[in-house]
């Protein structure tokens, strides 16, 4: 899967009558960036889609896209002029990602990005965040090329399984009153994806460290009872209300690629466990990298039996590019 990421907010050029942006194409760490030629269209709200091309075959790191605007956006400006939305996507209907649906078609795919308001009519700084759009489900990130705060592989795969009904969904998800934990929720697609979807959740509370509060906080929706965020530290103890819940599944999402951190991970999966005995855990992995494995050493050192795996394939562009695969585990405590 490959991600256009807007690198800085969007500005309106000096006569007022465009708006600029420099985007880039890349995998869901950045760690490589499209390497493969890709038409895209780049529109705001009041105009046209204009093509743009971008050239992976010769080394292409960065792409400008300008478009005209009207001044008639569709939200009212601070004097003459509105707001517009800068959106940029695949052009090739096949790979453009735009619902949940196209992520597991296992063929390449590009996700689009919406920008944050531009005020055609202020010098006013455009926020630092872009939106993700998959159907009914909209989830904000930040702007530029750092991993945190943006959405991964594993998670959506998982978010889309969810959102589709997948036939291969733990039996866990059909119980009634569900009370989910999620660690290191980021942006919170999987958790969001969760309370849209599954009508049977009684509650659920996604957690990551204070950094992840804010893009949480915008996330999630308001009329989602529901759910809520709250900070938690794998390295520090369970905060009270976490520990005296009785969970029925904790589900942690591109969480394994540091390995200095897992051992963390598993006591912090161990501790919810000393108060929710028989609670489950629902892990997604891209794995990156050798040393993930060493996850799965913990996990079993510490009495958890994978109970279920199952491997969603992951088309990627590029000549010659290998196609990639989410793996989705269920563990539970033995004898549990």
């Amino acid at each position: 899967m490959h991600y256009i990421r807007i690198l800085k907010p969007p500005r309106l050029t000096t006569d007022r009558k465009s708006v600029l942006a420099k985007i880039t194409i890349t995998t869901d760490l950045g760690d490589s960036f499209l390497a493969s030629d890709l038409s895209v269209l780049a529109s705001v709200s009041s105009g046209p889609a204009i093509p743009f091309q971008w050239s992976g075959r010769s080394g292409m790191r960065g792409l400008e896209v300008c478009v005209p605007v009207s001044g008639k956006g569709k939200g009212k400006g601070k004097g003459k002029g509105g707001k517009e939305r800068m959106y940029v996507r695949a052009k090739e209907g096949g790979v453009a990602v735009e619902e949940f649906k196209d992520v597991l078609k296992g063929e390449a795919g590009v996700v689009g990005v919406w920008s944050a308001e531009i005020d055609v009519s202020s010098p006013e700084p455009v926020e630092r965040v872009v939106e993700r759009r998959f159907g009914d489900v909209s989830i904000w990130e930040e702007t530029g090329e750092s991993i945190a705060r943006h959405i991964w592989d594993a998670g959506l795969v998982l978010s889309a399984l969810i959102s589709q009904k997948a036939e291969r969904l733990p039996d866990v998800l059909k119980k009634p009153n569900l009370k989910i934990l999620e660690l290191g929720a980021g942006c919170g697609i999987v958790g969001i994806t969760m309370a849209t979807s599954l009508p049977n959740i009684e509650k659920i509370i996604l957690t990551d460290l204070p950094e992840a509060q804010e893009i949480l906080a915008r996330n999630i929706p308001s009329s989602q009872a529901k759910l809520s965020h709250q900070i938690l530290d794998w390295a520090a103890p369970l905060p009270e209300n976490v520990e005296r819940e009785k969970w029925d599944l904790v589900v942690v999402a591109d969480c394994t690629y540091n390995i200095d951190v897992v051992p963390d991970l598993v006591a912090t999966l161990d501790r919810v466990r000393e108060g929710s005995k028989g609670v489950e855990v629902l892990l997604a992995m891209k794995v990156r990298h050798e040393s993930e494995m060493g996850f799965f050493g913990l996990m079993e050192k510490s009495g958890w039996a994978v109970r279920e795996r199952w491997v969603v394939p992951l088309g990627m562009l590029g000549e010659g590019g290998e196609g990639q695969e989410i793996e989705i585990f269920v563990f539970r405590g033995e004898g549990g």
